[in-house]
């Protein structure tokens, strides 16, 4: 492969995969280079890595079925939620104390919904492998049978803790094999991705972080904080948790309208507002009646508007709250927003009308406060 090639080719996955485990002579260097830097390929290693020793013998890890076990297509099926009432309580009732089916019946969900409904996710809970007592358990039986030595390291520090290099040996790999199965720490290279799943983090990020005024889309509210430069000066988990999910994609899937956008969220959250406008302006022009899409737009401007007082980006934000307004007028996201613009714009008597219309339709207590406080705020100017 040429050394400036964009990823590994399969054929060279495998080789370095059998290399890493001591099947061959020493992995180029350039290769391991390529690894550290592209999550992509690391994720394709691990994922060899895994079928290579997902059938290493474990007597902790139950992979064979008893005699009172159901079949697999059974358990994909209560999954599914094609079981009739009777046999799917009767599955259930097994899935929760087995510990061959349980994590089965969990992976089939997952795999049949991104998003679990509250009754699944309470079945789920009950299943024994859903126990953190009983995954922290199960962890530490592997690495102490392993004699696999980690030194402590920070939560957050992922690229140390799950680094490539531990998880090729043999008998690392085996508790990197259990830890996938229990869903233990793994989940950065196991679980599936989504620009949902990014969505959320980067909500999760704003409500830990929100040194933004604006509103942003499906997050909570949170008590904003002014702050100079960069929106984050230290990145929340959350946020490093959608960098790594986005830094994972293919270049083609990034191409799709549901990862372009997520992509200029993440710009935004992190600061980086200039870099969303020609993404965001792009797909726009593909789907111009696309309320997300002129929402996120009207935030990325109004960021530049904060960084650099420029009076037109303030102008480009209100217009295309507007647009969102016209589609949604009860939209309470772009109402609370358009009123910050009015307010930068020095268009009180607009803002205040905003503030009003928004306090008649918004729901949660805490954005209604603080929208009360701004409409007390700009009485108190007149």
């Amino acid at each position: 492969m040429n050394q400036r090639s964009e990823h590994l080719s399969n054929a060279q996955i495998e080789q370095y995969g059998k290399r890493a485990s001591g099947a061959g002579p020493e992995t180029e260097a350039w290769v391991e280079t390529h690894l550290d830097d592209c999550p992509s390929c690391r994720s394709r290693v691990l994922e060899f890595q895994r079928t290579q020793f997902a059938l290493l013998p474990d007597p902790k890890v139950i992979t064979v079925s008893s005699s009172n076990c159901p079949c697999e297509e059974d358990l994909r099926n209560l999954a599914a939620g094609l079981c009739a009432e009777p046999i799917a309580k009767k599955l259930k009732a097994h899935a929760s104390n087995c510990e061959r089916c349980g994590p089965l019946l969990q992976e089939y969900v997952e795999d049949f919904s991104d998003e679990s409904s509250p009754e699944e996710q309470a079945a789920l809970a009950q299943l024994r492998s859903a126990s953190p007592t009983w995954q922290e358990q199960r962890a530490r039986e592997m690495l102490q049978k392993n004699r696999v030595t980690l030194e402590p390291v920070p939560a957050t520090d992922w690229r140390r803790f799950f680094s490539w290099k531990w998880i090729m040996t043999p008998a690392a790999a085996a508790v990197a094999c259990t830890l996938l199965a229990l869903g233990i720490g793994g989940v950065w290279y196991a679980q599936r991705d989504t620009p949902e799943k990014v969505e959320k983090y980067l909500a999760e990020a704003y409500r830990e972080q929100r040194t933004m005024e604006m509103r942003w889309p499906k997050a909570s509210w949170s008590q904003y904080s002014v702050q100079r430069g960069t929106m984050f000066e230290a990145k929340s988990t959350s946020l490093m948790q959608a960098e790594i999910a986005v830094g994972r994609q293919t270049k083609k899937t990034l191409q799709e309208i549901a990862w372009i956008r997520v992509v200029a969220e993440k710009e935004i959250i992190a600061g980086h507002p200039q870099n969303a406008t020609p993404a965001l302006e792009q797909a726009i022009r593909s789907h111009p009646s696309s309320a997300p899409l002129l929402l996120d737009l009207a935030i990325a401007y109004f960021g530049q508007g904060e960084q650099t007082r420029s009076q037109e980006s303030y102008e480009k934000s209100r217009d295309l709250l507007g647009s969102v307004l016209q589609r949604e007028p009860t939209n309470t996201v772009a109402l609370f927003n358009r009123a910050l613009v009015y307010e930068r714009l020095n268009a009180k008597d607009k803002a205040a009308d905003d503030w009003k219309t928004f306090l008649k339709t918004e729901k949660d207590v805490h954005w209604l406060a603080e929208g009360q406080k701004k409409l007390t705020d700009l009485s108190d100017l007149k």
